[in-house]
């Protein structure tokens, strides 16, 4: 009897053990505080599978078929392996849409001699710098919400510039404003590192510009005109606008608007039979009333 409980008792001793060393060992696989495989399985073979992972933060500075530079690191991609993310396009983004300058993170794999390969690039949207335009509207503004829209207006040396409209929530100021054709307008926008594009959020219309009266525009009837940087030569009483030459006397008009002095600014020059009848400077002739 005695033999038989001391048995009872290792079988049991046995039994504990067993007990309480397997489920340890068991679960040491699974909570074990040991860093687990940094990369996903299904990231096929190689370094795509069991490479080191680093995260690479930065400007980018140079750029290749197959590679960019950040900072001081040469990251290394591969088509169909590397995914890219450009938060500004609504479109998947390829190697071709990371520009020199962007800020971007870098998911890598770092090999044993140092090189490294992308698995993920994304760009930091940089924080918008804000100008404003001043300018005619020479095209209609029209939005579309599938589409979007645009926007191009002229300065006064006549270049032109065109603002893409990717929102319905351009604000458009004063209150109750629209914009025209040749109206005046401040656009507010700033520019889309991704795709180079202005992109417009405001609009000012300016008050309409004061008209010529209407003894002013009843002088103008039957004239021709012709507009440029303008020089007077009091001593010939010659008027050169650009390269041409017409002459004036005491019955020529001169109308100023914004400036103290006809010489050497842009305006427009109205004559017949070689003789200046009104010089306008500071005012443009889109701005004389039709009948």
């Amino acid at each position: 009897m005695k033999l038989l409980k001391t048995m009872v008792v290792v079988t049991l001793v046995v039994g504990l053990l067993l007990g309480g060393v397997f489920p340890v060992q068991a679960d040491t696989g699974v909570t074990s505080t040991q860093p687990s495989l940094p990369l996903k399985p299904d990231w096929d073979k190689g370094r795509w599978a069991w490479g080191k992972v680093e995260v690479i933060r930065g400007e980018v500075k140079e750029k290749g078929t197959d590679w960019i530079k950040v900072d001081d690191a040469t990251i290394y991609v591969e088509e169909g392996k590397t995914k890219y993310r450009v938060p500004t396009l609504g479109q998947p983004a390829s190697l071709a849409d990371i520009e020199v300058g962007m800020n971007i993170v870098a998911l890598v794999d770092k090999e044993d001699d140092g090189t490294l390969h992308a698995r993920h690039i994304v760009v930091i949207p940089g924080r918008p710098q804000y100008r404003h335009h001043v300018g005619e509207v020479i095209a209609p503004y029209i939005y579309d919400p599938s589409t979007g829209g645009s926007l191009t207006i002229k300065d006064k040396s006549g270049e032109t510039t065109t603002f893409t409209i990717i929102d319905g929530d351009l604000k458009i100021l004063p209150k109750g404003a629209t914009v025209e054709v040749g109206a005046w307008v401040t656009v507010i926008s700033h520019r889309d590192p991704a795709s180079d594009q202005l992109i417009a959020t405001g609009v000012v219309v300016h008050p309409e510009r004061p008209v010529l009266g209407n003894m002013l525009r009843m002088e103008l009837r039957g004239l021709e005109h012709i507009s440029g940087t303008i020089t007077v030569n009091e001593a010939t009483m010659v008027i050169t606008v650009d390269s041409t030459e017409l002459k004036y006397d005491s019955s020529t008009i001169f109308t100023l608007r914004g400036v103290t002095s006809v010489q050497g600014q842009s305006g427009t020059v109205f004559y017949k039979d070689e003789l200046a009848r009104i010089v306008l400077v500071g005012i443009g002739p889109s701005e004389i009333e039709e009948d």
